[in-house]
């Protein structure tokens, strides 16, 4: 279906710059058209490859796509569309370049919009636009060739098919795709093509896959701490040896076990916490694992082993070394399903307990908070923790139920 969806967009997009030549002069004619048609003319573009270049273009203009709808309604259109498809020369190259975009591995995505969503730069990639999908016979024009150089990035480019070369975008894209559930890539605030800090969007890309990966882990382990907490699950040892036992935890929510637990035992879980997070970061324990940071090309979710642990953290006897990759890439979207699942349901539990009725399945069985449940520290810890106070007060005016 996608082979047949490329032929007719290639058949149309030459047949509207056909009509597009013969009203050069005339105002409406967009300048990319006109570049297109010139590299045609030069012999730099066959006609398939004119077809692409023109419905990559089209793919951020609708105005151009109605003008070739409304173009194949008509007899002179429909004719023309036919004519195109019968020559011979016209199928053998169209057969070529989409033989090309599939070694490349494009085939899969370059009908979707958001596949065009990286190229936020017209004027900055106008000739490279206009070559996307090109693999000329002549390297003479020096603007041709450095449009080859960034198509390169999508088609491989080269007579010699090259291995393919993903960006972070489309390796978003077809995990999201071959992710079962109802939705697949969706992305409503366009994370995904923004740049933070300055950065690449591929490195953008693997710090907001990390970063899920990484709360969807802590929702879990959350969502099973609030429930042993909630139902009064307790360690057969003491916490901390100023608290013999644990009944000065009876009765209390799951987020008010926090609030109640010594502001040592919760300065310690967070100075963990932030070792935790340092070595996750660290280039020297990443490099001594064999892994690259997560936004310089490296596995999204991956963690390096303690180097003076005897074991690895991460499944340290071995269940897991028989199964084969595609086992493991199984697992691994299971994770993120599970992850996004447990986020989902831990804020319903959170969400209960601050706000009674909020979640109406859970009505009644929830134990109501009227704490900040953002917030590690309390009014209650002013007196102990230098800032605290400030921090509170800070606060109130952002979040008026805490007046």
């Amino acid at each position: 279906m996608r082979s047949v969806c490329i032929v007719l967009a290639l058949v149309a997009c030459p047949c509207h710059s056909r009509r597009v030549q013969n009203s050069a002069g005339q105002s409406g004619v967009r300048d990319w058209e006109l570049k297109n048609l010139a590299l045609h003319q030069g012999g730099e573009l066959n006609d398939a490859e004119l077809g692409m270049a023109n419905l990559k273009m089209g793919m951020h203009d609708p105005a151009l796509m109605s003008d070739i709808a409304q173009a194949l309604r008509s007899s002179e259109g429909l004719a023309e569309l036919v004519k195109m498809m019968a020559n011979p020369s016209f199928r053998a190259e169209a057969k070529h370049l989409a033989d090309h975009m599939r070694e490349g591995g494009v085939m899969a995505n370059f009908l979707a919009p958001h596949f065009y969503a990286q190229f936020t730069s017209t004027k900055q990639h106008a000739l490279a636009n206009s070559l996307l999908a090109s693999n000329p016979t002549t390297a003479s024009a020096r603007t041709a060739s450095s449009g080859r150089a960034n198509a390169e990035m999508f088609f491989g480019g080269g007579k010699k098919p090259k291995a393919r070369t993903v960006s972070g975008i489309d390796e978003l894209i077809e995990f999201a795709e071959n992710t079962p559930g109802p939705v697949q890539y969706w992305d409503p605030l366009k994370l995904s093509e923004q740049e933070f800090w300055g950065e690449s969007n591929d490195a953008t890309i693997g710090f907001l896959r990390h970063a899920e990966i990484k709360h969807g882990r802590v929702a879990m382990a959350g969502f099973v701490g609030y429930c042993l907490h909630e139902n009064g699950i307790r360690w057969p040892f003491p916490l901390s040896t100023t608290l013999p036992d644990y009944s000065s935890f009876e009765g209390l929510s799951a987020p008010a076990v926090w609030d109640a637990t010594p502001v040592a035992a919760r300065l310690q879980i967070i100075l963990v916490i932030g070792f935790f997070e340092f070595w996750g970061e660290w280039e020297g324990a990443l490099a001594a694992n064999g892994m690259t940071h997560h936004m310089r090309g490296g596995k999204p979710g991956q963690y390096p082993d303690f180097t003076f642990a005897p074991l690895p953290l991460f499944d340290p006897f071995g269940f897991t070394e028989d199964l084969d990759e595609e086992e493991k890439a199984k697992k691994r979207i299971r994770e993120v399903q599970n992850g996004r699942l447990a986020m989902i349901g831990l804020f319903s539990l959170i969400s209960e307990a601050r706000v009674p009725g909020a979640v109406p399945a859970l009505a009644g069985l929830i134990k109501p908070y009227d704490g900040e449940v953002m917030g590690p520290f309390s009014a209650a810890d002013a007196g102990v923790l230098p800032g605290v106070a400030t921090m509170v007060e800070g606060i109130k005016p952002l979040f008026p139920w805490l007046q």
